[in-house]
């Protein structure tokens, strides 16, 4: 039952949050039943109107029974209430923590996933498909969106669908180093084949000593497209552990020793920043910088597995509040654990 409403959940989104609704008002009748409609709506919090709908279809389908003393549960609904208790209970809990989270942060939106990603390739798959429904949620003409590396990133870009307008896609940054799968430029182009928009990429190193950012940045097509990185109306990232974000980027031994005198935790956008957010190494980078963040319309930040639950609380200590987060229950689990005791 799990699988099969996982996949569900997958495929069309909408179907489990109309189920977990249904279920919520049948389970409400069945413990305070009889019970009236009106009584219905005040313990729900729901209008009157929206209810009756419910109320409508659960009598047509004979999972409650309506009479003058009230609203009762049928043996068919009480049936209804065992099969899907486990699981929706299960996404219930998922949502009421994804409250608390974008309550306890300050964030626009939190999104989380069941599962540990760091051992369940379901649930980090599930963290791209979240991530590319937000994102097409979004999406409107001429829009601009950019987009950092990584494996996390190339998962949402297989998860997104057609649009029926103009979107153009823009690397946050050059090459790191990594699979050419897994690089911003490659991304952004997929991206774009799979929603029917437009893409433009960013050949120069992540990495440049300062003379040599100087000198590229004057380049009339790096120019061009840094243009476009910053005036993106949308971002979407990860968020990286400090110290493999280091050895991926083949970081000098003289840097590493800073970060781990330093207790570097996160990194993102060629920032490491330790537990409390503070910034105590930046890389030279071309490309999105920390502090164009703030002027963006919408921030999707998507990261999970345990491994990384200090980096992802690192960095939203300076997350900005237009921040979408979406994460699993290990990092969730986390979160909430260091921030209530």
């Amino acid at each position: 039952m799990d699988n099969i409403l996982a996949v569900q959940q997958r495929l069309i989104p909408d179907l489990i949050e109309k189920m977990y609704r249904r279920f919520t008002i049948l389970s409400t009748i069945y413990q305070l039943q009889p019970i009236g409609r009106r009584a219905l709506s005040e313990q729900l919090h729901l209008t009157e109107r929206v209810l009756r709908t419910e109320v409508n279809i659960l009598k047509d389908e004979y999972l409650i029974e309506i009479h003058t003393k009230g609203m009762t549960v049928t043996s068919d609904g009480e049936l209804v209430l065992q099969q899907l208790s486990h699981y929706l209970k299960s996404y219930g809990n998922l949502t009421a923590v994804s409250g608390q989270l974008q309550e306890l942060y300050r964030l626009k939106k939190v999104i989380v996933v069941k599962g540990d990603s760091d051992i369940d390739s379901s649930a980090a798959d599930q963290l791209g498909s979240e991530a590319s429904r937000c994102l097409q949620d979004i999406l409107v003409p001429d829009i601009g969106v950019t987009v950092t590396g990584g494996s996390t990133m190339a998962s949402v870009a297989e998860h997104l669908n057609p649009v029926s307008f103009s979107v153009k896609f823009t690397p946050a940054r050059g090459g790191l180093g990594e699979h050419m799968q897994q690089q911003a430029n490659s991304i952004v182009a997929s991206m774009a084949a799979e929603t029917g928009g437009t893409y433009e990429v960013l050949y120069v190193p992540d990495l440049v000593s300062e003379a040599t950012y100087r000198s590229l940045v004057q380049e009339p097509s790096v120019k061009r497209v840094l243009e476009q990185v910053k005036s993106a109306e949308v971002v979407v990232h990860g968020i990286g552990n400090a110290m493999k974000m280091a050895d991926r980027r083949a970081t000098p031994e003289e840097v590493k020793a800073l970060l781990v005198e330093q207790r570097a935790a996160g990194e993102a956008f060629g920032y490491y920043f330790d537990k409390s957010g503070n910034i105590i190494h930046k890389v030279r980078t071309i490309g999105l910088q920390l502090e164009d963040l703030p002027d963006k319309q919408h921030i999707i930040a998507v990261a999970g597995g345990g491994s990384k639950a200090e980096a992802i609380e690192a960095y939203l200590k300076i997350a900005p509040a237009q921040t979408i987060l979406i994460t699993d229950e290990a990092v969730a689990s986390y979160l909430l654990k260091v921030k209530t005791f």
